[in-house]
C-alpha cells in the first residue's frame, strides 16, 4: 500500500506505509543517539529538530539517489513506471530491464555516483558551518544544530553510496557485477544466475555478522544486519527463481500454447444474461468482451458485479461495467512467453489476451498455462540429466 505524492519528469513518487515506521524510528535513533553522542550539552527540543530534519534528508538522499537510476533509464528509452519508498530505502520500478552490458553498468553506477556527490557536498557545507561555529559563540547551539544535521547527512550519503556498491544482487553493485559478467559470458540469463548466486552468498554472510553482532552485544546493529541480509537474500532469490523460469521459457512463442477455444460475450448484453446464461453455466471469473466484429474492446468479470443488487444488474450492460482492453494486457501471437510472463508479474493479472493485425481475439493464456508449462520443462530437464547420467 502506497500513496503517490508527486511526479518527477512524468515519474510518479509514491510512499509505502512502512516508511511512516522507519521515519520515526529514525527520527528517534538520531534524537537520542547520533545528535547528543556528537553535540552534548543541547537541548531536547533541538535534538528532537535535528532527528526529524536528518530523517527528511535521509529519504530525499534516497529519493534522489533512485532517481538519478530513473533518468539515465529514460535516457535510453527504458520506461520508468514509478519510483517508491519503503522501509529499506527506495526502489525504481523500470518496465523491462536493458540487457545492454554498458548500458546497465551506468544506470547501476549513476546511484552510487550520486550519492557521494550528496556526501560530498554536504560535507562541504559541514566544514563552512564549522567555522563559522568556532568563531561565533553567541549564535553557537543554532549552527551546532546545523552542524550535527550536516555532519549526519554527508555521513549517511557516504554510508547509502558504499552499501549499495556491494557486489550482492539486486543492489548497484550487484547489478555492475551483472553487467561484467554480460560482457565476460556474452549470455545476460547466465550473468543473472550467477550473479543472483553471489548476492544469496553475500546476503547468508551479512544475516550472519548480524548474529554475531546480537551475540556480542550489539542487539540494535545485528538486528539490522539480519534485516538487511534477509532483503538482500529475499531480493536475490526471487531474481534467480525468475532467471531459471525464464531460461526453461525461452525462445517459446505465445502461439505455441494460446487456448484458442474460448467464450467471449457482447458488450451489449445485460448483467443478469450475463450471469444467468454465462457465469451460472460455465463457472468462470471472467470473459472476454467482443464487438460485432470480433474485436477485443475489454472483460467482464465476478468482482465488477458482485456488488451490485438486482435491479442494476437488469438495467446495465456489460459495457458499463467492463474492464477496458486499454487496461488489459494484449499481444500479437509471435511475442515470445518470457515477455507475457513479465507483464503478468508486473501488473498482477493472470491471463494475456492475444489479438492479430485487426485487433481481433485470436486465443487466450493464462498466468497458469505458462507456469504448468515451465513446470513440465524442469521435471523434463531433470529426467533427461538422469538419461545422459546413466
Amino acid at each position: 500500500m502506497s500513496l503517490q505524492i508527486f511526479t518527477i519528469k512524468k515519474i510518479p513518487i509514491k510512499l509505502h506505509f512502512t516508511l511512516i515506521i522507519v521515519f520515526f524510528l529514525i527520527s528517534w535513533t538520531l534524537a537520542t543517539g547520533f545528535m547528543p553522542h556528537y553535540y552534548p550539552n543541547l537541548y531536547t527540543s533541538q535534538y528532537w529538530i535535528m532527528g526529524i530534519i536528518g530523517a527528511i534528508v535521509l529519504f530525499v538522499s534516497i529519493l534522489l539517489h533512485e532517481l538519478s537510476h530513473s533518468l539515465l533509464s529514460i535516457r535510453y528509452g527504458i520506461q520508468v513506471n514509478q519510483i517508491i519508498l519503503f522501509i529499506f530505502g527506495g526502489i525504481s520500478d523500470i518496465k523491462d530491464e536493458t540487457k545492454e552490458f554498458k548500458k546497465e553498468f551506468k544506470i547501476a553506477l549513476a546511484g552510487p555516483l550520486t550519492s557521494y556527490a550528496l556526501s560530498g557536498l554536504f560535507w562541504i557545507l559541514f566544514i563552512i558551518v564549522s567555522f563559522l561555529n568556532d568563531n561565533q559563540q553567541n549564535i553557537g547551539n543554532s549552527l551546532s544544530a546545523v552542524e550535527g544535521i550536516l555532519l549526519y547527512s554527508s555521513m549517511v550519503n557516504l554510508i547509502i553510496g558504499s552499501f549499495n556498491l556491494i557486489p550482492a544482487f539486486p543492489l548497484d553493485g550487484g547489478r555492475m557485477l551483472r553487467a561484467g559478467l554480460t560482457k565476460w559470458k556474452n549470455d545476460f540469463d547466465l550473468a543473472t544466475g550467477i550473479a543472483s548466486k553471489i548476492g544469496i552468498a553475500i546476503s547468508f554472510g551479512i544475516i550472519g555478522l548480524g548474529f554475531i553482532a546480537i551475540v556480542k552485544g550489539s542487539f540494535l546493529s545485528g538486528f539490522w544486519l539480519i534485516i538487511i541480509g534477509w532483503f538482500i537474500n529475499s531480493g536475490a532469490q526471487t531474481y534467480l527463481e525468475q532467471n531459471e523460469l525464464s531460461t526453461r521459457l525461452k525462445g517459446i512463442k505465445l502461439r505455441e500454447i494460446m487456448n484458442i477455444n474460448f467464450i467471449a460475450v457482447n458488450p451489449d448484453l445485460k448483467l443478469s444474461e450475463l450471469i444467468r446464461d454465462y457465469l451460472n453455466v460455465y463457472w468462470k471469473s471472467a470473459f472476454p468482451v467482443i464487438n460485432d466484429d470480433k474485436q477485443l474492446v475489454g472483460m467482464i468479470t465476478t468482482d465488477a458485479i458482485s456488488k451490485k443488487n438486482r435491479i442494476e444488474y437488469e438495467n446495465k450492460k456489460v459495457s458499463e461495467m467492463m474492464i477496458p482492453v486499454s487496461e488489459l494486457i494484449v499481444m500479437s501471437s509471435n511475442k515470445e512467453i518470457n515477455d507475457a510472463l513479465k507483464q503478468l508479474f508486473r501488473k498482477r493479472m493472470s491471463r494475456v489476451f492475444i489479438i492479430d493485425q485487426q485487433s481481433q481475439l485470436v486465443g487466450l493464456v493464462s498466468k497458469s498455462d505458462i507456469l504448468h508449462l515451465a513446470q513440465e520443462r524442469k521435471e523434463f530437464l531433470q529426467s533427461s540429466k538422469k538419461w545422459n547420467s546413466i
